[in-house]
């Protein structure tokens, strides 16, 4: 209890002419530290500290987007001969089910053929993709095996809809 007296009281450091109040970064970066510990209310530590809710809200969400931005480091994939950076998957910090990764990849076993003596037909496909941000892909009569790395490159892009601020 002596340290969240200790960090209301480090919190704001002065307040400006129109009343608003001027925070302390590091006091801020702790108290949002405070708040991602599992089974602890915002609600209540904003009450506890003396901050609006909305506020307190306001600075986690923007210490999940530094910490989502500042962990991504470019992973070289080889895909066809043509090198692809995609962005790394794994989220530096405080464990939280909000900052984990919002795809999973999925491995498939391989298929042993039932009948080797038959051939498998080729199968053409057409794939239209259209992202978040309005960006719309279209791959027209391609095998199984291009439509699968496409997907598996798509599922490693960042979602940037689920990082506003």
């Amino acid at each position: 209890m002596n340290e969240n007296r200790d960090l209301r009281s480090r919190l704001v450091v002065g307040q400006k002419r129109d009343g608003r109040r001027e925070f302390n970064e590091d006091a801020v970066r702790e108290l949002v530290a405070l708040c991602l510990k599992p089974g602890v209310s915002i609600a209540r530590a904003a009450m506890d500290h003396d901050v609006n809710p909305n506020q307190l809200r306001r600075w986690i969400a923007r210490y999940q987007h530094q910490i989502l931005h500042d962990s991504r480091e470019p992973d070289p994939m080889v895909i066809d001969g043509v090198s692809i950076d995609i962005p790394a998957p794994t989220v530096r910090g405080p464990s939280n089910a909000s900052t984990l990764p919002v795809f999973v990849p999925v491995i498939s076993a391989p298929v042993s053929p039932s009948t080797p003596s038959t051939p498998v037909p080729s199968i053409a496909l057409a794939l239209h993709v259209r992202l978040p941000n309005g960006v719309e892909l279209n791959f027209g009569e391609t095998s199984v095996e291009e439509i699968t790395t496409i997907i598996e490159v798509l599922g490693r892009l960042a979602c940037s809809g689920s990082t506003k601020v």
